[in-house]
């Protein structure tokens, strides 16, 4: 049991690690694609790519943003219904992280398909000749995290462990 538990905590640190690093690197990127297209404007120097490459790199801050909301258990849920059916509330969060978990995997199928739709035709980006593969590419990363993370909190509620239950932020929206 130990050796289970060590392994979960083992790929718990590393999708920790992983994402963390991800969030960093397309933060920066995005920024300098930004600093570059106002400085670009600002001296009448037209960069084609930049608001292009921005959308892209933005798609990879929110798919993976998913996942850390879902690892700081800070996604949408509806606490009004929940709070209103004849349910324990265990049974109503392992059911909203499956609902949330099957919506996940869906989309990390058919993201992926798209994604290896791309690679197999070579398609790229207009503006800048990059291979489309690299950005849809961020899709099924994201929602693969997501589903990893939804699984470990799955996991996590059935077995009981409070002590690794995530802390919610402190700017996050306190229920009335």
């Amino acid at each position: 049991m130990s050796s289970k538990v060590s392994s979960i905590s083992r790929i718990r640190r590393w999708t920790d690690r992983a994402e963390s690093a991800l969030l960093w690197v397309f933060t920066i990127m995005l920024l300098a694609d930004v600093l570059l297209g106002i400085l670009a404007r600002y001296v009448n120097f037209e960069i084609v790519f930049a608001d292009e490459l921005g959308k892209y790199l933005f798609i990879w801050l929110c798919t993976i943003g998913i996942s850390a909301a879902t690892k700081d258990n800070q996604h949408v849920r509806l606490n009004f219904i929940a709070s209103h059916l004849p349910l324990s509330p265990k049974v109503i969060r392992v059911t909203s992280q499956l609902l949330f978990l099957i919506f996940s995997l869906f989309y990390f199928y058919w993201t992926g398909r798209l994604t290896w739709m791309h690679f197999t035709m070579g398609k790229s980006v207009m503006a800048f000749r990059f291979p489309m593969y690299l950005f849809t590419f961020a899709l099924p990363v994201g929602f693969g995290l997501t589903s990893i993370r939804l699984m470990q909190d799955i996991l996590r509620i059935i077995r009981g462990h409070p002590e690794e239950e995530p802390q919610p932020d402190q700017y996050a929206a306190k229920e009335l």
